[in-house]
């Protein structure tokens, strides 16, 4: 006996169905879910963090050491 798998239409048609039902109940379910709106009353007394830029560190510099820059 040998392991082969047989595909038949029986199967393909079962998987085919299977498929399009699970897209169609996708497509009808979806518009009725919509996400929660964000509070960003809480986020305004929070300051803004300040942009550092580019800094050599010696973190930086042992890597620029081992890929040869």
């Amino acid at each position: 006996m040998s392991d082969k798998k047989v595909f038949s239409r029986r199967g393909f048609l079962s998987s085919l169905t299977a498929i399009m039902g699970s897209a169609s109940l996708l497509a009808v379910t979806s518009p009725g879910i919509e996400a929660a709106p964000k509070n960003h009353a809480a986020d305004e007394d929070q300051p803004l963090p300040v942009a550092k830029g580019y800094q050599r560190t010696p973190h930086v510099d042992t890597y620029y050491s081992l890929a040869d820059l």
